[in-house]
């Protein structure tokens, strides 16, 4: 199989060398790999203005998760204890976490509303980020092919070569494999564990320990309501999923929706523009890509997110 890019891709291997995990950090065929490379040429902005921070990709062995308690005591609790020490946890003693029921009715908000939405359909899974610089665009067929645009193409729309997967935090799962997950949310989020721990998902130092695991269910719900075509009763079983996370806090109204903060332990918190009423995540301090890796903004920058159906490529 030809896994050459379409010959519109300047040939920026060597300088995606330092930008992208190398192929020891995930257990991928050599040709797998090279096509999220030219994935990722799409996704990394790398075009910032001077005095701006790019994008930050973020190793998953630098990941780090508290654990996460049931949506019933999350949405009823105004102090929870998070029981660090035992299982599921990551070691010390328990903490007090004061919960924020406004940050946990903004996402449950959210749910109902995606509950009753009624599902999209189109040709084309369109997924747009922008941070500075020019945007990057994805359009996923429900076979896996997939066509890109952005700085790295020079504003070309390229198909890449080879068929690709959604990215669920750390497995991948194919478009019939999203339609299928639970829709309740205690279900949901063991499905994602499950699949982290059995997945082939790889690292430099081996499998990934529970905190990364426990990082990689957070991103994997995070996904479900971002970036990927799930459909709506699970995308309210994520919605509900994450508002059962007990470091949920309200930041206000902020242009598009409203505020939320997401603490993840050591790691600086998850910062989202949720919309209620749309059940849409309007922008996100940091986003999983292709090949698993997490990219992370600096500051208060966000990445705009647009995730929507088409069925018209671009001409």
């Amino acid at each position: 199989m030809n896994a050459n890019p379409s010959q519109s891709i300047p040939d920026v291997r060597a300088d995606l060398a330092s930008l992208l995990p190398a192929p020891t950090e995930r257990d991928l065929p050599s040709d797998r790999h090279r096509l999220i490379q030219e994935f990722m040429m799409t996704q990394i902005h790398t075009d910032q203005p001077p005095a701006e921070q790019p994008p930050r990709r973020v190793p998953r062995r630098r990941l780090f998760l508290a654990s996460a308690l049931t949506a019933a005591a999350a949405a009823t609790a105004a102090v929870v204890l998070i029981g660090v020490g035992g299982p599921g946890g990551v070691g010390g003693g328990p903490a007090p976490v004061r919960a924020d029921p406004a940050g946990q009715q903004i996402l449950l908000a959210a749910a109902t509303t995606a509950e009753k939405t009624a599902a999209a359909s189109g040709t084309y899974w369109y997924l747009r980020t922008e941070a500075a610089g020019p945007p990057s665009e994805s359009w996923t067929r429900r076979d896996g092919r997939t066509w890109v645009r952005g700085a790295k193409t020079g504003g070309t729309l390229t198909e890449l070569p080879l068929p690709t997967s959604f990215r669920l935090g750390g497995p991948e799962v194919s478009f019939a494999e999203l339609q299928q997950l639970p829709t309740e949310p205690g279900a949901l989020r063991r499905w994602i564990a499950e699949s982290v721990q059995t997945s082939d998902v790889r690292t430099s130092a081996g499998k990934p320990a529970a905190a990364m695991r426990e990082q990689m269910v957070f991103d994997g719900l995070l996904a479900l309501v971002a970036q990927l075509p799930a459909p709506p009763k699970v995308r309210a079983a994520a919605f509900q999923a994450i508002a059962a996370y007990p470091e949920v806090q309200s930041t206000g109204a902020i242009e598009g929706g409203q505020g939320l903060l997401i603490r993840l332990g050591a790691e600086p918190p998850a910062r989202l523009v949720v919309d209620p009423a749309t059940a849409r995540i309007r922008k996100t301090s940091y986003y999983v890509t292709a090949d698993g890796a997490r990219v992370s903004i600096e500051g208060d920058r966000m990445f705009t997110l647009t995730a929507e159906w088409t069925d018209q490529l671009p001409a």
